[in-house]
């Protein structure tokens, strides 16, 4: 039953549930903003948390989840108790985790442990280690149940290192390396995982490479670590995009990332959607729509198709190659990435009547790319190629192309 169909049902499914009672004082709870009522009422939610994860157990253990065609039951939490997919693998795993800790379970329910200590346990008990785990939680539950989540995830790290050094067989194998690249509510990326010490090191090796040389004159404040680390990590993605397998012929692909919009809010600086269906700004809407393949598609209303019209690459190769010649490097002052790492920028936008000729194009960097659109720079491109930057805060820079390469 989704939640529309619940609340539709009213309190005679949940009666038939048992949980007409819950509902009943969930209902006429008045909260009151003081901090011992607000800890009680995380306490209980808490104790409600661990006979949710309970009910889960057997569910999972029926395939209860299989009902519906749901693959898992993190599938069918993330269906019918609207959690995202993290959130609900996670529940799934503790549900799992537990099947085999009963004393922790136990002390989840009567209030002993938090959910937040309980997530520690978890997170730091692997099913290799859990079966061992079970022989100790009966003197490790007191002393968890006085500490912190912080330090309660230390301690049971601790307890599992230690386990895998004196266990007295073989060394464990190192863990797999893993990477999670979940969706989160606003449309960002989050990313989470863990490398081993080798493949750690190559993808060290390769951010400090990619993050080059600091950011050029006028661009405001240097960006953070954390700044500089995720426009590397973007960086080598639009590079593995743009250069793998390329075709003999030259042509140059392009990453396959689509952005839709309406001609109107094209050429109006309007927002647009990516194909998954996350809305992103009118900034990087123009910034995507600078150096791509365009489509036509005439629609009648939100759904019919009326017309598909075939592609059009706004840049040419043989255009791009004539870029690169004269060019050679993004033009931000004091940026030399070199093309492959580079895309076309209309000087003058193209939805604002731009051509996509020689004369209106400049090489740019993905990281002076999207900064000349989020920004506001505007940038003037004379005949011999000079280029003219103006910031947001009127600082003048010029970027003149290779001197090899000057119009006569």
């Amino acid at each position: 039953m989704y939640y529309g169909e619940m609340r539709a049902a009213g309190f005679g499914e949940l009666r038939a549930a048992g949980l007409a009672g819950l509902a009943a004082v969930v209902e006429g709870l008045e909260l009151a903003p003081v901090g011992e009522a607000i800890e009680q009422a995380l306490w209980l939610r808490d104790r409600l948390d661990a006979k949710i994860s309970e009910a889960l157990r057997g569910f999972d253990a029926g395939r209860g989840w299989d009902a519906d065609g749901s693959l898992c039951l993190t599938s069918w939490l993330a269906a019918h108790g609207r959690r995202s997919r993290r959130q609900a693998h996670f529940e799934a795993l503790v549900a799992a985790r537990l099947s085999v800790l009963p004393v922790t379970a136990a002390a989840w329910a009567d209030g002993t442990l938090s959910s937040g200590q309980v997530a520690a346990i978890v997170a730091n008990v692997s099913s290799e280690r859990a079966a061992l785990y079970g022989e100790a939680e009966v003197d490790m539950t007191p002393v968890l149940a006085e500490l912190s989540v912080a330090d309660v995830a230390a301690v049971v790290r601790s307890w599992r290192l230690h386990a895998d050094a004196t266990d007295g067989g073989p060394e464990p194998a190192d863990k797999p390396s893993e990477l999670h690249l979940w969706r989160s509510l606003d449309g960002r990326r989050e990313i989470s995982g863990h490398l081993g010490a080798e493949d750690g090191s190559v993808v060290e090796a390769a951010l400090a490479a990619a993050q080059g040389v600091g950011p050029g004159p006028g661009e405001g404040g240097v960006p953070s670590g954390p700044e500089r680390q995720a426009d590397a990590l973007v960086d080598m993605c639009r590079w593995f995009l743009a250069n793998f397998d390329r075709p003999a012929s030259g042509s140059r692909p392009r990453p396959q990332v689509s952005v839709i919009t309406s001609l109107a809010d094209l050429a109006g600086d309007g927002p647009g959607r990516l194909g998954d269906g996350t809305a992103v700004p009118a900034s990087t809407v123009s910034y995507l729509a600078c150096d791509s393949v365009l489509h036509r598609i005439v629609m009648a209303g939100r759904s019919s198709v009326l017309d598909y019209g075939s592609a059009t690459r706004t840049v040419s190769p043989a255009l791009w190659a004539a870029l690169v010649v004269r060019d050679s490097h993004c033009r931000h002052p004091g940026c030399d990435r070199p093309p492959s790492w580079c895309e076309a920028h209309h000087v003058q936008h193209f939805s604002k009547g731009g051509p996509t000729c020689l004369s209106n194009l400049v090489l740019a960097c993905s990281r002076h790319h999207h900064l000349w659109h989020d920004q506001g720079w505007e940038l003037k491109l004379s005949a011999d190629a000079s280029l003219t930057l103006i910031s947001p805060f009127g600082l003048v820079l010029t970027s003149r192309p290779p001197p090899a390469h000057l119009v006569a």
